[in-house]
């Protein structure tokens, strides 16, 4: 062909065509639409969800949902989108956000075994008369392979009437339910297993269950493969169990969210053991910027955070924010079902104020290291509770409590005690809207490092 060669299609300019790709857009109006419609535009909008689940979806498709409106029962969304053009769940019109009520069902959104989706902005509950495992919106893995890129944001989740009971056959109690739920059925593996999770900016509150759960659906503590899971930005107030469980993932991101009285629709019978936000199976964990307070305390626990059983690695939390938690800071459980490959909890940068009976609940002989936190108690409180704290590690640290305090056996260096500086400080800068981030930095700057 005159010494030009013959144009061939390449990898890359088939991922510059799926990008070009807008995909199909369908319609969704309870108020006026009609299943006979073809969905594809407003005035040709589709009614039930039981029409939208019937609907295959593909890279670039859109779900849009009408404001205003009232659904009844499960959307369970089938295809899946391309990691350069999510299928999207979103809404159109004027008014409040379009709701999904589940009315009892397993949950309102149902994501089962379908990859590359994003669901924005519509409000979720899930009303029933009787408890059990109960979701808002689920997120479940296929059984095989790699589940990837689903993102959970701008939603208004609640009233979801699920299990707040522990004492209950293990995969019936309250951890396997929650406002959103990530799971996996069955055991994960390195070829098994979600990627890409973003649960963000959601405003979680009154539900039975937990705010928000990862795991995978069977109770191995040494599963640890999925990966870039962030849960971010969302407010969560007044659950029936705990705040944020992450398992079962590698380097998981829990930042800025904000966790009010959990617990708060529990009780000693049902409840029993919650911490606000708390990590469980993970390696390397990162839990930063966040606000948890007035965590309830039932037979024990009721801490901010906690670092449970099965973590391995290094678990940092960092530039967190804890106030007026009834079971105190943090909770120490690692050594229950140890991992071989845990190494230590690093908590540095926080801001306790009257937390509970005191900083840590347990000491499981396992390496914590303690450095930048300021802890401001009015009351008496215990340095660790149950044990004496001998593997603690507290180095520079600031400490506004009373003086009857007990030290016990941890280990302490260069910490500052009831310094009237530092009182004048806090009394001064509460005052600021910005004083978390102030004493942040006078924080940093007191151990030697730039925040």
């Amino acid at each position: 062909m005159n010494g030009i060669p013959e144009f061939k299609h390449t990898a890359k300019a088939e991922k510059r065509k799926r990008r070009r790709n807008m995909g199909r857009i369908f319609y969704l109006d309870a108020a006026n639409g009609n299943d006979k419609n073809n969905g594809i535009t407003p005035d040709e909008a589709l009614k039930s969800l039981e029409a939208a689940n019937r609907i295959v979806f593909g890279e670039g498709d859109k779900l849009l949902l009408k404001c205003g409106c009232v659904w009844k029962g499960m959307l369970c969304l089938h295809g899946d989108g391309d990691r350069f053009n999510f299928a999207q769940v979103g809404v159109y019109g004027d008014g409040e956000a379009p709701l999904i009520d589940g009315n009892g069902a397993y949950a309102a959104i149902l994501l089962d075994g379908v990859s590359y989706w994003k669901v924005k902005g519509l409000r979720i509950c899930n009303h029933s008369s009787e408890r059990c495992v109960r979701q808002g919106i689920c997120i479940s893995a296929k059984p095989e392979g790699i589940t990837a890129g689903i993102e959970i944001s701008d939603c208004e989740i609640f009233e979801v009437d699920g299990e707040n009971r522990r004492a209950m056959p293990v995969y019936q109690s309250m951890y396997w339910n929650g406002a959103v739920y990530v799971t996996f059925p069955g055991r994960t593996s390195a070829q098994d297993h979600l990627h890409d999770i973003v649960i963000s900016n959601n405003y979680i509150h009154d539900v039975r269950t937990s705010g928000i759960r990862v795991n995978q659906q069977e109770d191995f503590i040494n599963d640890i493969h999925h990966t870039h899971v962030v849960v971010r930005g969302n407010r969560i107030e007044r659950t029936g169990s705990d705040g944020v469980i992450v398992a079962n993932c590698i380097s998981p991101l829990i930042d800025s969210n904000v966790c009010f009285d959990a617990g708060a629709l529990g009780t000693l019978e049902d409840t029993q053991l919650i911490a606000g936000i708390w990590v469980c199976a993970t390696r390397d964990a990162l839990i930063q910027r966040n606000e948890v307070a007035r965590t309830r305390m039932f037979e024990n626990d009721g801490t901010a955070f906690d670092t449970d059983w099965g973590t391995a690695g290094t678990t940092v939390f960092q530039y967190n924010y804890s106030h007026d938690n009834e079971g105190g800071f943090w909770l120490d459980c690692m050594k229950l079902n140890h991992n071989r490959d845990c190494e230590e909890t690093i908590l540095r940068y926080n801001i306790s104020m009257r937390d509970g009976r005191g900083i840590a609940v347990y000491d499981q002989g396992i390496l914590t290291e303690w450095y930048g936190n300021l802890f401001f108690h009015e009351k008496p409180i215990q340095i660790c509770c149950f044990d004496e704290g001998e593997n603690f590690h507290f180095d520079h640290n600031v400490f506004c409590i009373p003086q009857e305090t007990d030290w016990q056996k941890a280990h302490y260096e260069e910490n500052i005690v009831n310094d009237s500086q530092w009182l004048e400080l806090i009394q001064y800068e509460i005052q600021n809207p910005n004083w978390r981030d102030h004493v942040t930095e006078k924080l940093c700057k007191f151990v030697g490092v730039t925040r």
